[in-house]
């Protein structure tokens, strides 16, 4: 199954999750009302005079099961308003993406610039490494102070809004190799999607705990009151109510949380094995994984975790944060997951005990994209070219560099540069539009940041890129939101927009959004058949780009594309011409085609790579064009192989 299939199957069972979720909640408001009806009737029972005979035998269970509209829109009302407000709630205390998550499990930013020590300018190092290899923008990283045991987890809404956590034992208790294969483990999890499944269930699992929450409390106040010794008095009645209403709450949402968590256990555990055999896809490297799950394995802390909602954050976490039952586990037994990965494994961990020490300085990009054999495109067999820009190892920054490149301000300077024209004259008025717009001394910093930046080759240039977009992360959202209006004002400067142009300001985009701003995951998308004349301008800008004089083998290679997007029935329709296939045409389409399912989107990515080698060559801007493509359409840039002929 690749990529974009899974992601189409994750939101499949998302679907068959919510269907049961609404079912569950049907269900709890069917037993409110039959409990309602049941304190009801005993409480009236209870109040009628001692000295009266009570004649109708049954009654109560009359009043339990009659039917009663008025009575059922008001039970229904409010266990609407407890479960979806609870729901509500906690989604709206992520609205933040990952980086709230990981402040609910007591986590520190680790800001670039700023680590404390070596141990985590290492993972910054890899997490870095790994995002810039990938194609996946740099997630926040935390650190989890507090938590001994060795674990991880990844979280988020979307790609630029990840974040990764890991705890502070897997910091010093696991060779940089282990933790390398952790980090790729949990950028497995964003690469297949399933950080948005995993935080909307945070939500829903919220959402039906409260129930349980609020029965308990109700009952637990219970003991403070005091009621009259006045049999006149209505103040046991009210106890009774109270007490029986906490009951009815308590088991209703204890019933409810017990199947969504054994919902979330099962498909927690498939997820798991997914992410474990991606990483080992991504590094080439599956020793490193195995060791770090055979060091939590002999470690006797384990993967045990501390905060007090380590039960939510179960389905997020590398390896179970606490012992459960096979029936709830949220992972595959840890065995199960090493003898995957090292199917000669006897089960001994003594040999895992040693603490490593590693002193040597952190390897540096080009040694962990060497070792890790990544490449952006390769061309089908028959054929070794392959993509300039990732034909070459990822270049090193200098540390000074990245740590400059994480203070916002030097990196709104360094997109400004990154930005500004070779024209003297549009030059002088962006340069003034800066000063205007954010401060003179600005305005010279991204006028030296263009000097240093003209000398560096493209793939350096993208690298500055994307860690200049995360230093502007660390803006105030007012901040945030004045450097992307004033980038596409540069960028618009010269009334043209290059590729590179294209992908900054895509990356920035998505990167530097308000919070709270998802796109809708599960809205309903676009079906393919009424995007036809966007995915055929996508295609024909692709095709036009590598034949920029042959119009025959620009229809030639546009055709290619086309035999490929069969979802989008494009075959029907001439290709567009080339004065209706620019930069401009390109946005415009890329914005609608946003909001097709990633199957789709997938789908277009693949075609456009065969447009791309069609005459057996890819250049630097038709790969450009590509990652541009994805980045605006939030996808990760597919792995080599799966560009590879069929």
């Amino acid at each position: 199954m690749t990529f974009f299939a899974r992601q189409e199957a994750a939101r499949r069972r998302t679907r068959v999750l919510l269907v049961y979720y609404a079912a569950a909640v049907v269900l709890i408001v069917c037993a409110f009302y039959l409990a309602s009806r049941a304190i009801a009737g005993l409480v009236t029972e209870a109040a009628r005079d001692e000295s009266r005979e009570v004649s109708g035998r049954g009654r109560v269970g009359f009043q339990v099961f009659a039917w009663d509209p008025l009575w059922l829109l008001v039970t229904a009302g409010v266990s609407a308003a407890v479960i979806g407000g609870g729901t509500l709630y906690r989604r709206a205390s992520l609205a933040e993406g990952g980086a709230a998550v990981a402040h609910s499990a007591g986590g520190r930013e680790i800001v670039p610039g700023r680590a404390d020590g070596f141990l985590e300018r290492r993972l910054l190092n890899i997490v870095e490494e790994a995002a810039l290899a990938s194609g996946v923008p740099v997630p926040r990283v935390f650190v989890l102070e507090e938590e001994p045991g060795i674990n991880a987890f990844a979280a988020g809404f979307s790609l630029h809004d990840a974040a990764v956590a890991v705890t502070r034992g897997a910091l010093e208790r696991l060779s940089r190799e282990e933790l390398h294969g952790v980090v790729a483990h949990e950028f497995s999890h964003i690469k297949n999607g399933d950080m948005r499944l995993n935080s909307w269930l945070l939500g829903v699992l919220f959402g039906i705990l409260v129930t349980s929450i609020l029965g308990r409390q109700l009952m637990l106040a219970l003991r403070f009151m005091r009621v009259s010794g006045n049999r006149k008095s209505s103040g046991g009645g009210i106890v009774l109510i109270a007490f029986l209403s906490g009951l009815a709450l308590w088991v209703i949402g204890s019933a409810g949380v017990f199947f969504a968590r054994l919902i979330q256990a099962s498909v927690s555990r498939q997820r798991e094995f997914l992410a474990d055999a991606s990483a080992v896809q991504f590094t080439r490297n599956p020793s490193g994984l195995a060791g770090a799950l055979k060091r939590i394995g002999a470690s006797s802390f384990g993967s045990a975790m501390r905060c007090a909602n380590r039960s939510e954050l179960a389905h997020l976490l590398f390896s179970p944060g606490a012992s459960l039952s096979s029936l709830f586990a949220s992972h595959p037994p840890l065995l199960a997951r090493i003898r995957q990965l090292d199917p000669g494994f006897t089960g001994d961990f003594t040999p895992w005990r040693a603490v490593p020490r590693e002193a040597a300085p952190a390897p540096t990009a080009s040694s962990f994209a060497a070792a890790a054999g990544v490449s952006a495109l390769r061309m089908p067999a028959g054929g070794d070219a392959e993509s300039p820009a990732a034909a070459r190892a990822l270049p090193a920054l200098e540390p000074g560099l990245r740590e400059t490149l994480a203070r916002p301000e030097d990196a709104a300077a360094a997109l400004y540069g990154l930005l500004l024209s070779g024209d003297e004259d549009v030059r002088q008025r962006q340069r003034s539009r800066i000063a205007v717009a954010e401060a003179t001394a600005l305005a010279a910093a991204a006028e030296r940041w263009r000097d240093v930046l003209q000398g560096m080759d493209r793939i350096t240039r993208r690298q500055v890129l994307d860690l200049a977009v995360e230093g502007v992360r660390q803006r105030t959202p007012d901040g945030r939101a004045a450097c992307l209006a004033l980038a596409r004002e540069l960028a618009d400067a010269d009334r043209e927009r290059s590729l590179f142009e294209a992908l900054l300001l895509g990356r920035m985009q998505r990167a530097l959004r308000p919070a709270g701003v998802v796109r809708g995951f599960y809205g309903k998308p676009l079906p393919p058949a009424r995007v036809q004349d966007e995915v055929a301008t996508v295609l024909g800008v692709m095709a036009y780009l590598g034949q920029p004089h042959d119009a025959a083998a620009a229809e030639a290679a546009w055709r290619e594309g086309v035999v490929r997007a069969t979802s989008f029935g494009v075959g029907r329709l001439p290709m567009p011409a080339r004065r209706a296939c620019t930069l401009a045409d390109w946005d415009a389409a890329v914005q609608r085609l946003d909001g097709l399912a990633p199957l789709f989107k997938g789908e277009l990515l693949n075609a456009c790579s065969f447009v791309m080698r069609a005459d057996g060559a890819l250049t630097e801007d038709e790969t450009e064009l590509l990652r541009a493509l994805a980045d605006l359409l939030d996808m990760p840039l597919p792995d080599g192989s799966r560009f590879q002929a069929a």
